[in-house]
């Protein structure tokens, strides 16, 4: 009888099995991957793969100014890189795409 999971080893693989959906593996690559990896049956990686889509939909229900905010944050910071490293066009880029997200209108 094989011993049952805990809490935390689920999390750990629906978690996994939610990267793997974002890389863009199949059912059947994943439950290649649960089976080899974690020796369990299809129906586990069923339960697994319901609960990594709960993930993705709570990830795809983000409001448009909390994805906005993130996103320019990030362009920020690439800004940021790119100009201590000394790639200007690369820093150029991340403003114009900053200023394209807030809608001001370059020359």
């Amino acid at each position: 009888m094989a011993n049952k999971s805990t809490k935390i080893e689920v999390n750990n693989r629906v978690n996994d099995i939610y990267q793997l959906l974002l890389d863009g593996n199949s059912r059947t690559q994943i439950a290649l991957y649960a089976a080899e990896k974690w020796g369990v049956k299809m129906r586990t990686v069923d339960e697994y793969l319901s609960k990594a889509r709960e993930l993705q939909q709570m990830d795809a229900q983000v409001e448009r100014p909390t994805w906005l905010l993130a996103a320019i944050s990030r362009l920020q910071n690439y800004e940021s890189k790119a100009a201590k490293s000394g790639q200007f066009q690369a820093a150029n880029r991340a403003i114009e795409l900053q200023a394209r997200l807030l809608r001001f209108e370059l020359s």
